[in-house]
């Protein structure tokens, strides 16, 4: 469905990167993923010699699709009215949740369910707007404008649960491994993994945000979207470096297995930190959702 989403969306906005900013994806991945559709349905969608116009093919293609997603959207709205009336708190699960287990006292009262979901799944907040869950975890994201506007339209409030201590990996063949304790300045020029697409601007922003403050480094960007965190147990990062959080992400223990990885928690003599979240819909009609924030916001 999301793919069919991207595809009139683009019909809409007749130009690739109008069309990765309403989806709030980059204009190469709403390139690729068109191309796969046309590959998978046998038939051109857009005709690219033109600017970005619709083919034949892909105008009467379009009339099914807003068709198919029109009764697709109805059929979920029907649905997720009825699991409304259920007053379990689904909650995300991406990574592990630490505060979660700080928490169980407060919370044991209140029925709450965990749906595994992969990152990629959803774009930001696309799972709580849909009626996938009720809360989902992620990272402060208030110093990005673009992210507090999209959450701000999705009705999302963001609260905060946890300190995360992030770590910043790299190959011990990387040349910043050999400069023992590095400051930012060091990390000018770098290239930073981002293992995931959906999720790529988001990433970017935290990125950003924990390792220049400023935007002054100049850091480049590389999306790698893994297919399973055990990937992370032989990838090689290259001249690359990647930001986690010890105690949170599913990457952890295999970085902090391996001989070849040179682990890294603070930069300029201080430990690199953010803000563990939970998000979820303020309009939220669950009591019990806002019972499970409020439990969660008093624990130390």
């Amino acid at each position: 469905m999301d793919l069919l989403r991207e595809f009139v969306t683009l019909s809409k906005c007749q130009s690739f990167s109008s069309a990765a900013r309403e989806l709030h994806l980059t204009q190469p991945v709403v390139s690729t993923h068109i191309k796969s559709m046309e590959k998978e349905l046998g038939f051109l969608l857009v005709d690219r010699r033109r600017g970005v116009r619709l083919t034949e093919a892909g105008r009467r293609f379009l009339v099914e699709a807003q068709e198919i997603l029109f009764a697709y959207d109805r059929a979920v709205e029907e649905c997720r009215t009825l699991a409304r009336e259920s007053s379990s708190v689904r909650v995300r699960t991406t990574g592990r949740m630490p505060f979660l287990e700080k928490a169980l006292c407060q919370i044991k009262h209140i029925p709450f369910t965990m749906v595994e979901i992969p990152v990629e799944a959803y774009a930001p907040f696309e799972d709580l707007r849909k009626g996938v869950v009720d809360i989902c975890n992620c990272y402060a994201f208030d110093y990005d404008p673009d992210i507090v506007q999209r959450a701000s339209a999705f009705g999302v409030r963001a609260v905060k649960v946890d300190d995360a201590r992030l770590c910043l990996a790299m190959m011990k063949s990387n040349p910043l491994a050999g400069r023992g304790k590095l400051s930012r300045r060091d990390l000018r020029g770098a290239t930073v993994m981002i293992p995931c697409a959906k999720w790529f601007d988001f990433a970017k922003a935290e990125v950003s945000h924990v390792l220049e403050r400023d935007g002054s480094l100049g850091l480049k960007y590389w999306m790698n979207p893994l297919a399973s965190p055990s990937e992370y147990r032989f990838m090689d990062l290259g001249s690359a470096v990647y930001l986690f959080a010890r105690n949170v992400d599913d990457s952890s223990p295999y970085f902090f297995d391996r001989d070849d990885v040179l682990i890294v928690d603070e930069l300029d003599g201080d430990p690199l930190m953010i803000d563990e979240m939970i998000a979820y819909l303020e309009d939220n009609p669950n009591s019990c959702v806002h019972e499970f924030v409020a439990a969660l916001e008093k624990v130390d």
